[in-house]
């Protein structure tokens, strides 16, 4: 009887919750799950489950409204069920199992003394556990969905490893045949979505990649089928509001359709305005994640097996495509990026047009924006249109600090008026002011060929540059400048050459200087192909030369002058310094932090480990049910933390 009205109860939960969430094969779907959890709570109930539900509430109430534990329910609630379950289960099977039945007033005790005692300290034993070991599960939003996509990720790596084996790629690498290429072309075909997309970012590295990978991701095209027509209107309906009434007309045929989202063109019903309108693709974002972390997996693999590949610098790519993409199905940032660079251009007065954000008809997974009639830069432009684009580019890297990361031909338009537009911000780069300084730094020494300015801008972009050899960078940067100079566009070969001199010593880019140089590496091919005439040395030189110099100069001063002014107080705050002594304390209290916090789990372990020698040879109610399994399971959490702060204290500090 009460298997049946569990099901009854749970079939009808279940049918309103596929009702609410929209989803399809509504009765199937909740008779299966109704049945699952019905044959769950029917075994669970022959082990005590209402007690032990009863008792982890109660426990957890107490323990929850200890300040302490505020900080993290879902761990709390966790070690709690389980310190719960494990004292019920081991008292049930144990002490409640004898032949000879306990005195009452033993029982007594056991029930309302030492078991509430024993599941509160085993809760925090477990709960200290949790903290420790820091579960990537536990830090999910969504467990399930945590879990949904492991699985996913677990069938999506064997596909992977089974597309591997069925090529080759493994025997290839090894013998470094000229076929590699584009056998992990096909590969990354065969998997296609985001694989299919690294592969056409990659075949936009020139700079970067041997021609033979170029041509061989070339070849690949990211092939999705368009969300249909009943789809698209409950996206709308359910996002923007009924799409009938918001949209005078909407062209169900996508204009731009790719793995993440599609764009269509729209007619607003308010405004009578034609709009462009972005709609991203459902649970894309989740699929995508897991899709994403194979690929640095497989890039990571692809890399550990030839030094070839590693000096390629795949891995570094694939980590900044992954945070793109990222970024790109987020369209709020998309929209922030856009309206960003839009009032920029227009307080800087530069001639380039970017495209309206209609906030009202834009969410996270829709964009509505303004729609710019032209053409793409794949015809013939001037070399007016070519240098405006570029002084464009290192206007907003220079002054603006923010730019467009991915300037390729299909993001760059020309209006029928001789108008330049620009398109698509989901990917765009944010420089600090100091990572600003480096780059102006560096460009004013490269146009004034003092490489001594170029070395000190390079070291203020790269990682722990102040630990760089200025002079060394000096002198390989001087060599640059001589062997680009019988280049018939020296600025481009001297940037491609750079990047492998950062490379070939050791040096890494921060990322978002990485980003803006090949922003201007990509632009620089994107204005060659249509601009016969156009040259990256005359067009920044050009910059250079209209650069204001004397307002530079005042900027930079005027920040050193804020930096004295902000630091002068708490200098003066400061008691005096001498040889360090001060930050050598610092350190040294730091350190001292942590093996006090050492000794006292050693501590707290030894007693535990002497009470729990105890209990074998004393014996005694208090004894058998509280401090022998307290000191047992306080010994055993004590070991694990102190191994691993071991193991901290073994690892090479970087």
């Amino acid at each position: 009887m009460f298997f049946f009205v569990t099901l009854l109860v749970c079939f009808i939960v279940f049918m309103l919750l596929t009702s609410f969430f929209n989803r399809k094969h509504k009765v199937l779907i909740s008779f299966a799950s109704a049945l699952v959890v019905s044959m769950l709570l029917q075994v669970l109930e022959q082990f005590y489950l209402s007690s032990i539900l009863v008792a982890a509430f109660l426990v957890y109430f107490i323990i929850g409204n200890i300040s302490t534990f505020k900080s993290n329910q879902l761990k709390l609630s966790l070690a709690v069920l389980f310190s719960t379950s494990i004292v019920t289960l081991v008292l049930s099977f144990t002490y409640f199992n004898q032949k000879t039945t306990p005195p009452d007033a033993e029982i007594l005790r056991v029930m309302f003394i030492y078991y509430p005692l024993l599941v509160i300290f085993t809760a925090c034993y477990a709960y200290m556990l949790l903290n420790l070991f820091n579960f990537k599960i536990l830090q999910a939003t969504n467990p399930l969905l945590y879990i949904l996509n492991k699985v996913r990720a677990w069938r999506r790596m064997m596909h992977m490893f089974w597309i591997i084996s069925r090529k080759g790629l493994a025997h290839l690498i090894q013998q470094d045949h000229a076929k590699l290429p584009y056998v992990i072309a096909e590969v990354l075909d065969n998997m296609g979505g985001v694989f299919v997309k690294f592969a056409q970012v990659l075949s936009t590295k020139k700079d970067m990649l041997p021609a033979n990978y170029i041509q061989a991701f070339s070849s690949l095209h990211d092939q999705v089928k368009p969300l249909s027509p009943q789809e698209l209107k409950v996206i709308i309906d359910t996002k923007i509001g009924n799409m009938d009434e918001t949209y005078e007309s909407f062209g169900m045929e996508p204009i731009a359709a790719a793995s993440i989202g599609q764009v269509h063109l729209a007619k607003l019903k308010s405004t009578g305005e034609m709009v462009v309108v972005k709609i991203l693709r459902p649970d894309v974002k989740q699929k995508m994640t897991v899709d994403l972390d194979i690929l640095i997996q497989f890039v990571s693999w692809l890399s550990e097996r030839s030094v070839k590949i590693k000096r390629l610098g795949l891995i570094q790519l694939a980590e900044g495509f992954k945070q793109n993409l990222i970024e790109e199905t987020d369209f709020d940032i998309e929209a922030l990026n856009t309206n960003l660079i839009r009032k920029a251009f227009e307080e800087h007065n530069i001639r380039i047009r970017v495209p309206e954000i209609y906030s009202e008809y834009s969410t996270k997974q829709i964009l509505t924006m303004e729609y710019i009639e032209g053409t793409s830069f794949t015809k013939a432009v001037t070399s007016d249109v070519s240098e405006r684009v570029m002084h464009a580019f290192l206007d907003q890297i220079l002054v603006i600090g923010i730019f467009h990361a991915d300037p390729h031909p299909g993001n760059l338009m020309l209006t029928a008026d001789g108008e330049v537009a620009l398109i698509d911000f989901g990917s765009v780069g944010y420089l600090t002011d100091e990572e600003r300084g480096g780059m102006l730094s560096f460009l004013m020494g490269y146009s004034n060929r003092d490489t001594k300015e170029m070395a000190y801008g390079l070291t203020r972009v790269c990682e722990d540059g102040h630990l760089l050899d200025e002079k060394l960078i000096e002198q390989r940067l001087s060599r640059l400048l001589s062997e680009a100079s019988f280049s018939p566009d020296p600025t481009s070969v001297m940037m491609k050459r750079m990047m492998s001199m950062i490379t070939e010593m050791g040096m890494s880019l921060k990322p978002t200087i990485a980003g803006a140089f090949r922003a201007i590496i990509t632009l620089d091919g994107t204005l060659s192909s249509v601009d016969d005439t156009y040259s990256l040395s005359a067009a920044s030189q050009s910059y250079a030369t209209h650069m204001d110099k004397g307002q530079v100069v005042k900027e930079r001063l005027t920040k050193v002058k804020e930096q004295i002014t902000d630091y002068i107080p708490k200098l003066l705050e400061l008691p005096i310094l001498k040889d360090n002594k001060i930050m050598i304390a610092r350190e040294e209290n730091h350190s001292l932090h942590d093996f006090m916090g050492t000794l006292t789990v050693g501590i707290f372990t030894v007693i535990c480990m002497v009470v729990m020698l105890a209990s074998f040879v004393l014996q005694g109610e208090a004894m058998r049910f509280l401090l022998a399994p307290l000191s047992i399971s306080g010994f055993g959490v004590g070991m694990i933390i102190l191994i691993m702060a071991v193991i901290k204290q073994l690892k090479p500090k970087v």
